[in-house]
């Protein structure tokens, strides 16, 4: 056979040409089997366990003077350890969901709660080492940060692009909200006592509750291994509660299941997955459709992460807060967070029903709808510009405004709209990225991941010196002038070339880069008449997949 040109993501298995554009099945299956409760589960339990990621970033943050003085450390050297984290951030998502969109969801989630609670731990016990301080901190970064992509990737494999809004909006809003807790309570630590290591021994606590929800109760969702869910697992997809049950059986299939994975990889000589598929996250960053999207996420990001930066600053310098007021001062910015997923998740349900309705598409929510041809693009882009508008127009007056020494409460006020704003964009740009590459979810969310973690470092380490250059007030106005041009030529460039540049990836061999290389299912499946858990084998609506 003619030798193909090398591809840095896996091959296409033949199963994936039965899926549709969006993920859906073409074959008359449902999308997904998973009721509407459980996905209600599914959305909580998400929104809970990606608080490892911001929580852990927003409680760090106020202790930074006290970890100076207890390490005998300058704050710069403590700097060090941020920016370690961020480093950290942007880049392991782009492997652990290159493995979660190969391997499935929880098996890496599994691994990554787990170094997320070592890490945890390590940081609650040392008391004299900065170097274990940084690398204990790396470690927390790779667990938590890579649990978000794999969020983003479960709604995907369980919500039609339809109703995604639904799952995205509260799970979004409840991490939010959970972690506006963070800099309270770190700011209290800092102003009260001399210890720091109880909130590390809460992180501990936390990573702890999140691998028990995700052993017992969280299903494997990633479709190339379940399907829409009636495809029964076993081994590490399935939960721990189902392994109470037919443990005999349960050994046996194993057992049978074990011989015909020598003999399939004696066959094929094929990995599931290659160290090549971690660039995946890299190579969505060229193509043109995603670049335009990409733009609107990062900067959208670098909004809040600016703000997260120039607070503590700001009500320091200009207003004399001590750390407890401080810290509550990240309060109203944090609750904006949460009202705009909230709005976020409406607004891309309705947009989408909007435009389809325009477009004379009805709209299935049972087995998907076909994206090849859909105008996606408009419809998550749909009145964003009005948003984008009046975000540049508040961050231009807060920095007026701080430098004018205006009464504090007329800042707070604008901080909760403009961490509003941002989180609706974001949040919106995310969700578009995922629906454009629709089987590579969680590596499609990591690739922004990269970029908006990359922008804000930028912002972040240019925020000081230029307002010593120019004044905050002029810093504000140059950094809202950059956020809306790079959020216009996002919108404007998706909703006019968007369609046409992704039909065009699509079309060429290697740039439509769609399945991680699946698992052969006869690995992962016992055969039915000997598994102990054939409760997905159906494809009842209560039932949950994956053995739970």
């Amino acid at each position: 056979m003619p030798s193909q040109p090398p591809s840095l993501e896996p091959p296409q298995p033949a199963e994936a040409e039965k899926n549709g554009p969006d993920g859906g099945s073409n074959d008359g299956e449902d999308y997904s089997i998973f009721s509407a409760g459980m996905r209600t589960y599914l959305t909580y339990q998400l929104g809970f366990i990606i608080i490892l990621s911001t929580l852990t970033a927003t409680a760090y943050l106020p202790l930074i003077p006290l970890l100076s003085t207890h390490f005998s450390v300058s704050i710069q050297a403590i700097n060090l350890t941020v920016t370690a984290y961020a480093i950290c951030q942007a880049l392991s998502p782009a492997l652990f969901a290159s493995l979660a969109d190969a391997f499935g969801r929880r098996p890496v989630l599994l691994g990554l709660i787990g170094l997320y609670a070592s890490a945890s731990l390590g940081l609650t016990l040392n008391q004299r080492s900065f170097a274990a301080l940084l690398a204990f901190r790396v470690l927390q970064s790779i667990g938590g940060s890579s649990t978000v992509p794999i969020a983003y990737g479960i709604v995907a494999d369980v919500a039609v692009v339809s109703e995604r809004g639904k799952m995205l909006g509260p799970m979004l809003s409840m991490c939010n909200a959970i972690s506006a807790v963070g800099p309270v309570s770190a700011g209290a630590i800092a102003l009260r006592t001399s210890g720091y290591s109880w909130i590390f021994l809460a992180l501990l606590i936390i990573a702890v509750i999140c691998l028990l929800l995700v052993g017992f109760t969280l299903p494997e969702t990633a479709r190339n291994i379940v399907g829409n869910g009636m495809k029964p697992v076993h081994g590490v997809w399935r939960t721990w509660w189902s392994f109470f049950r037919g443990k005999e059986q349960l050994r046996r299939s194993e057992r049978r299941a074990d011989d015909a994975t020598e003999e399939r990889l004696q066959m094929d000589g094929k990995p599931a997955w290659r160290p090549l598929s971690a660039f995946v996250s890299l190579r969505i960053l060229l193509y043109p459709d995603a670049a335009a999207v990409l733009c609107m996420v990062a900067s959208s990001y670098s909004v809040y992460y600016t703000f997260q930066v120039a607070i503590p600053v700001i009500f320091d310098e200009v207003y004399g807060y001590n750390e407890l007021e401080i810290g509550l001062a990240f309060l109203p910015g944090l609750a904006g967070m949460t009202i705009g997923g909230i709005t976020a998740g409406k607004l891309v349900d309705r947009n989408y029903a909007n435009t389809a309705r325009k477009c004379n598409i009805d709209v299935d929510r049972k087995y998907g709808d076909d994206l090849k041809d859909f105008p996606i693009e408009n419809a998550r882009y749909r009145n964003c510009l009005p948003f984008l508008s009046l975000e540049v127009a508040l961050v231009i007056g807060y920095g007026w405004v701080v430098q004018s020494h205006i009464h504090p409460s007329v800042p707070l006020i604008m901080q909760f709209f403009i961490c509003a704003i941002s989180t609706l964009l974001s949040h919106t740009s995310s969700a578009l990225l995922v629906d454009i590459f629709p089987a590579m979810s969680s590596s499609a969310y990591a690739s922004g991941q990269i970029t908006r973690c990359t922008l804000s470092a930028a912002s972040a380490a240019i925020l000081q010196p230029l307002v010593d250059a120019v004044g905050r007030g002029w810093y504000f106005t140059i950094f809202a002038l950059f956020i809306g041009i790079s959020g216009l030529g996002s919108v404007v460039t998706s909703r006019s070339k968007g369609v046409q540049w992704r039909q065009k990836r699509q079309a060429t061999p290697h740039g439509n880069v769609t399945d991680a290389e699946q698992i052969p299912q006869q690995l992962l499946t016992p055969p039915a008449d000997e598994t102990g858990d054939s409760s997905n084998a159906t494809p009842k609506k209560e039932t949950l997949s994956s053995g739970v």
